[in-house]
């Protein structure tokens, strides 16, 4: 046998082979086409509604006829009710800049008064105010304290944790001289200090001539003055201060000073004071928190006052060892 023949035969067995293993080997299945996952529908939010401030108080006054003008700011384009002790003053709508004035037709009647806000904004729940403003309104010719003469209506504005600040103090106004009207703190000590000065004007605090922090008073409120308030960013222990406000202008001169001494005191540790009791008062413990105390309430302002007018020049200014009168 040659070898053309032999490699004849050679050549058809490797094709024989090769087409028996291509015969046995499975078959594999095609590639199947890749689909795109759809994405997922997200289910439409709600449309996100923007939380509205609440309405604010900014100015009250009242003159000695009871005639009194009141202005704050709301949302823009809100109308806001002014209501009295739950009972509805009247409305008023806001400018483009929530800016707000209202002029009862009647003049307030004396006595006590709590001044509250609720604003509306086209369908939105109503928004109400979450500081209130207290009036004492005095009688006819007569100061808060009963006595003869043209006293001023007190007004106080109540922060949500029970600070005061004065809006308008029983004394008269101060104008724009700087003043210190009320110092109140928490059983932790945390300060809350306010007063009043020039329109815009830069206040430092001190205690014992550490300084403890700045403030500036607003815009004129008609008075040719403005308040200032300041909350220390660290509490005080008990103990002997001297507090000091110093009003600065750009350079950090001096233009004004007030000092005077202040005892951070512990708490009143009796449960509730009693009507007609005595009791011997602590520096920092003002007539708002002693009338709040024993009455449930610091709306009783004026009792304590009333009782103890041969001791208490300045409503707003008791002293260390004075013993005051709860009336009944």
């Amino acid at each position: 046998m040659n070898r053309t023949i032999v490699a004849a035969i050679i050549g058809i067995i490797v094709i024989v082979l090769v087409i028996s293993f291509n015969y046995m080997a499975p078959t594999e299945a095609p590639p199947q086409p890749v689909v795109a996952e759809k994405p997922k529908q997200q289910e439409p939010s709600s449309p996100r509604i923007k939380e509205l401030a609440p309405p604010s108080f900014d100015v009250v006054r009242v003159n000695p006829n009871g005639d009194a003008v009141m202005a704050g700011r709301a949302a823009p384009g809100s109308a806001v009710d002014i209501i009295d002790s739950g009972a509805n003053m009247g409305r008023i709508k806001t400018d483009s800049r929530g800016e707000w004035v209202f002029v009862p037709e009647k003049p307030l009647k004396p006595g006590r008064h709590r001044l509250s806000l609720s604003m509306k904004v086209e369908d939105s729940a109503p928004v109400d105010s979450t500081s209130n403003v207290v009036l004492v309104v005095p009688e006819r010719n007569q100061d808060i304290a009963g006595r003869p003469g043209g006293g001023q209506t007190l007004a106080l504005k109540i922060a949500p944790d029970g600070t005061a600040t004065v809006m308008q103090n029983p004394g008269g106004g101060s104008g724009g001289k700087l003043t210190v009207d009320a110092v109140d703190y928490d059983e932790q000590g945390r300060l809350f200090i306010s007063g009043r000065a020039e329109p815009e004007a830069t206040v430092q605090l001190y205690l014992n001539n550490r300084f403890i922090g700045h403030a500036r008073a607003g815009i004129d409120d008609g008075t040719g003055g403005s308040t200032w308030t300041m909350r220390p960013d660290n509490p005080v222990a008990p103990g002997l201060y001297k507090l000091r406000a110093d009003h600065v202008d750009n350079s950090g001169k001096v233009l004004a000073r007030v000092e005077f001494p202040f005892l951070r005191a512990a708490p009143i540790t009796d449960p509730a004071l009693k009507r007609g009791d005595y009791v011997i008062v602590q520096p920092g413990n003002s007539l708002w928190r002693l009338a709040r105390r024993t009455y449930g309430e610091g709306t009783r302002y004026t009792v304590i006052y009333q009782a103890n007018t041969d001791q208490i020049q300045d409503p707003d200014l008791i002293y260390p060892g004075q013993r005051f009168k709860l009336p009944e």
